[in-house]
């Protein structure tokens, strides 16, 4: 009986030793797992304050770049503004050649204080320095036009001055103005005739002008900071008349000594700015406007300058040629 007694005890302190063996390994599983748990845990958390703070520095940058300096804010406003001109070939030559007007006779003058700055001789210059000395030597050229012509010679961020001024390399801003087809005028002009173009003429009751004029002011090359010269004259014409057609006009309205004038496209004696005599005004890109049938009409107008040579029929009298001794 002791014997069964003592193998029962036995038995049971067995199953108590198993049972706390499972206990303590199951203890150890869940210790073990939650070990494992913990830097999976973490690393999502930090992932997510990473997340959190690059969302916070983008919202930083987005804020410092909506800031912007007066002259970028400045260089958008006219390129929405001038944004049409540059879809529009009209527009666009109706700009550059208001800006070839402002630039006639002056860019000698532009090229020297252009090439003061250009220390490394290349031609070209800053946008900044070049309006700069725009807004001082041509005050009234406006920031609109300024713009478009710097558009128009803007090359890696600098500006082609000397294409713009030196005649040598191109036409400068000429180079820019586009032949357009014609269209014919949507009015039709009546021709009045007198009594007797109308004898000669009887079977035309109406005639159909599609020629375009232009108002041309010529100024003497001498005397041309002289304002109040009676040889300064306004001529309108066609813009098809020749050249050679012109000089002989400038002739007949200054009673001028001489059998020969030279006309220029600027206000110095070169052969650069010589216009050809067997050439028209519409060939050199000045083109008139058709007539609208209205009153005191103003036509485009463009100043060409002029020289003559005096006839030789009194010798070397001073008073024929003292235009020449003030050169």
């Amino acid at each position: 009986m002791e014997t069964l007694d003592e193998e029962q005890r036995q038995q049971q302190q067995r199953q108590i030793e198993t049972t706390e063996a499972f206990d303590v390994e199951s203890s150890l599983d869940e210790t073990t797992n939650s070990k494992q748990l913990s830097p999976i845990t973490i690393s999502l958390i930090q992932s997510l304050q990473l997340e959190q703070n690059e969302e916070t520095v983008d919202k930083k940058t987005k804020k410092k770049k909506k800031i912007k300096t007066l002259r970028e804010k400045e260089f958008e406003r006219l390129t929405k503004v001038t944004k049409t001109i540059f879809a529009s070939p009209e527009q666009l030559n109706t700009v550059c050649e208001r800006i070839n007007t402002l630039l006639l006779g002056r860019k000698t003058k532009l090229l020297a204080v252009c090439r003061s700055l250009d220390k490394r001789h290349s031609g070209r210059l800053s946008y900044e320095e070049f309006r700069l000395i725009i807004k001082d030597q041509l005050p009234e050229m406006s920031v609109q036009d300024f713009f478009v012509l710097t558009k128009l010679f803007e090359i890696e961020g600098l500006i082609e001055y000397q294409t713009i001024l030196d005649e040598k390399f191109d036409n400068g801003i000429l180079r820019h103005i586009t032949s357009l087809p014609v269209s014919k005028p949507k009015e039709i002009v009546l021709v009045k005739n007198s009594p007797k173009e109308f004898q000669q003429k009887i079977n035309i009751s109406l005639q159909l002008n599609y020629t375009r004029y232009v108002t041309v002011q010529f100024r003497f090359i001498t005397f041309d900071s002289y304002n109040g010269y009676p040889g300064h004259i306004y001529i309108t014409v066609p813009d098809h008349m020749s050249i050679y057609a012109l000089s002989k006009l400038i002739i007949d309205k200054t009673d001028l000594a001489t059998r020969s004038v030279s006309i220029f496209r600027e206000n110095i004696r070169s052969h650069n700015a010589l216009l050809d005599p067997m050439r028209s005004l519409e060939n050199y890109s000045y083109i008139g406007a058709y007539v609208d049938g209205t009153h005191n009409q103003l036509f485009p107008t463009y100043t060409l300058y002029y020289d003559y040579l005096p006839i030789d029929t009194l010798g070397d009298c001073p008073i024929l040629k003292c235009d020449y001794y003030m050169k």
